[in-house]
């Protein structure tokens, strides 16, 4: 079958364009839809929102890392999450990088390699609302705030928390920001101050932005530092404290889905800001929205959560401790439905000690309602209360 082509090409022979698809040279080619849709039509007959469990998702059989490795998840999580056309368009940057040949028999079939058509000729429009959500206290008031990114304008915007689960007037604290994407907050320099984490879409550079305790603008945070290089392969970047040293690491997925922890030195030293990775998991390859709450259960240890291809989101408890795959404990499932969700955010946002999410709902590419979670307290979360519009 040609999924198994498909299969092979994008997780084994072509995996350095999975990890820096914008640095690899490769046959510039584009398709009209008429043809993507025969491709679409042999991969997985024409069903563009069929999710069979297979690692391979949407109608054109998108492996999930070369979706998120291409810019997939400005539309969706997942492929089959994704509109047909915003399907086509990630599947339009794939060609252009490794050719026909990722989709094997099916792409030479459809006579994807030559047909040079532009499936839509007219700029698609920018992604509609907020992305790359993050929550920490960037006004020193002990109160949880939200950054994210305007993918329409760049800008980046502050929404400051009130410390009852909802968030005051927005302020902007940055330009240019549309270069930048996984954004992650926690106080990664030991200063006291919340500080941002950012990955440049073009080198893989993995950037920390020191938070200066206020927000004051375009003042909000200071000079940024590169900590590290080859990010562009890693998704769904979440910060906790895994071993409770009271210093913030870090959490990501790799391509082929391994967990990894990176343990925070607690000071801003350049490369050695975070310390030598771990493995602390498996199989997280079909896992999105990673994000951690804090504290789920009341245990004192910080906890992770992350949604499923089936809309199910699990809390993974953590051990209080750097150890490997017993660093996270087995999972519990605390949510059905959640693929109608994205952008998931997690922080105690009311002050009362117990982790809490924040999500929005929106349709796939458009702006939405965001809701507040709060946390039980006992590992799930309580009936949810719309926050803000336009997410």
């Amino acid at each position: 079958m040609s999924k198994r082509t498909l299969a092979t090409t994008l997780a084994t022979a072509s995996l350095a364009v999975v990890l820096s698809p914008l640095l690899v040279g490769g046959p510039a080619h584009a398709a009209s839809v008429a043809t993507w849709d025969k491709v679409a039509q042999c991969e997985s007959t024409g069903n563009w929102q069929i999710n069979t469990g297979n690692g391979y998702y949407g109608g054109l059989q998108i492996y999930k890392p070369t979706w998120d490795a291409y810019g997939g998840k400005q539309y969706a999580s997942y492929p089959h999450q994704a509109t047909k056309q915003q399907q086509i368009l990630i599947a339009e940057k794939i060609l252009a990088g490794q050719g026909a040949g990722a989709w094997g028999s099916c792409g030479a079939g459809a006579g994807l390699g030559g047909d040079a058509a532009a499936p839509y000729p007219d700029a698609p429009p920018a992604p509609a609302g907020l992305v790359h959500l993050a929550a920490a206290d960037f006004t020193g008031d002990t109160k949880k705030d939200i950054v994210g990114i305007d993918p329409a304008t760049g800008k980046l915007w502050l929404y400051p928390g009130n410390g009852n689960g909802a968030l005051g007037a927005r302020i902007q604290i940055g330009t240019g920001w549309s270069a930048m994407s996984k954004l992650v907050t926690a106080d990664f320099t030991g200063d006291g101050n919340a500080d941002l984490l950012a990955t440049d879409n073009s080198t893989g550079g993995l950037f920390v932005y020191p938070g200066t305790g206020t927000a004051a603008g375009a003042n909000t945070l200071g000079t940024r530092t590169q900590i590290g290089s080859g990010w562009g392969s890693m998704r769904d970047l979440a910060s906790l404290d895994l071993n409770k040293d009271d210093k913030p690491d870090l959490v990501a997925v790799d391509p082929n889905g391994a967990l990894w922890a990176y343990p925070g030195s607690g000071a801003l030293n350049g490369n050695g800001t975070l310390g030598a990775r771990t493995q602390i998991g498996s199989g997280w390859g079909s896992m999105s929205e990673l994000t951690s709450p804090g504290d789920l259960t009341a245990d004192g240890k910080a906890d992770l959560v992350a949604v499923d291809p089936d809309g199910r989101l699990w809390s993974y408890p953590g051990s209080g401790a750097l150890s490997g795959t017993a660093t996270l404990g087995a999972r519990t499932q605390i949510g059905s439905g959640w693929d109608s969700m994205r952008q998931l955010v997690g922080a105690d946002f009311n002050g009362d000690g117990k982790g809490d999410l924040d999500a929005v709902q929106a349709p796939s590419g458009s702006a939405g309602a965001l809701y507040f979670y709060p946390g039980s307290g006992s590992g799930g979360l309580g009936a949810r209360t719309q926050i803000g519009t336009g997410w």
